[in-house]
């Protein structure tokens, strides 16, 4: 299996802080197919992160800093999970197995890791090594979008945050963005950190500086207009981080 390479935006970025987008695509390596799913199921929230490769097209037009992003399906390969985590290759959805997941053996496992989890993040790690070694205080800002409806439970999150070994990143985006009126906001909702999130914590745990998730319910990243107001409030709230000394 070929290296698949993240996408890079604002390579050069020259503000303190870096994005990374792990579920960015729908992308399935040569010689996988389908994964023998239903074309239908590519238009899912389990195939990628709906709305969210877009949303960080829109952010990076407003925010410089680099942003990369995974282009490979999660359902090849989930860059955000440890490789040994049975959730790395998932071998069903719903009760649907993934055909070309299941019965893997040790070599083709460590292919699809190879071709795709280590690349995207040596490259994330090479370009935060960077941002660490140019500025005092920079910001790790995983990107991610989530379903409104999950296993029949409504969530009444319009976003959230995630995060593990330090709230500071956390706090201040809550609170620039809970200005907001009518928007419904999650401290470690819909998901949790406090177990640990493979690339935020990989990246950044440790190392004292402002670090967390971010969930956007996927609903409102539907259109244009819906990804550039989203667009607007992220880049807006991680720009104050910047302005106030949370980042620097």
């Amino acid at each position: 299996m070929r290296a698949n390479p993240p996408i890079v935006l604002n390579a050069g970025g020259r503000l303190p802080g870096l994005i990374a987008v792990d579920h960015a695509g729908r992308s399935i390596p040569p010689g996988l197919g389908d994964l023998g799913l239903a074309p239908a199921w590519q238009d899912s929230h389990y195939f990628c992160d709906l709305g969210v490769a877009e949303l960080a097209q829109e952010l990076a037009g407003l925010i410089d800093v680099p942003i990369v992003l995974c282009d490979v399906s999660r359902l090849v390969i989930d860059v955000n999970r440890w490789v040994d985590d049975p959730r790395s290759i998932p071998v069903a959805l719903e009760n649907t197995p993934i055909t070309a997941n299941a019965a893997l053996s040790c070599a083709e496992r460590e292919a699809r890791q190879e071709a795709v989890f280590w690349p995207y993040h040596q490259v994330l790690g090479t370009i935060w090594e960077r941002q660490m070694a140019r500025h005092a205080r920079p910001f790790f800002f995983a990107l991610h979008s989530c379903t409104r409806v999950f296993e029949g439970v409504h969530r009444p999150w319009d976003g959230g945050t995630i995060w593990h070994d330090d709230d500071t990143l956390s706090r201040h985006l809550l609170h620039h963005l809970g200005t907001e009126e009518g928007l419904v906001l999650g401290d470690n909702q819909p998901y949790s950190g406090r177990n640990g999130v493979y690339t935020v914590d990989w990246h950044s745990y440790g190392t004292g500086l402002p670090a967390c998730g971010f969930e956007v319910t996927n609903d409102l990243l539907e259109t244009g207009p819906d990804r550039a107001r989203w667009a607007c409030r992220l880049a807006g709230a991680l720009t104050a981080a910047i302005a106030t000394g949370v980042a620097a």
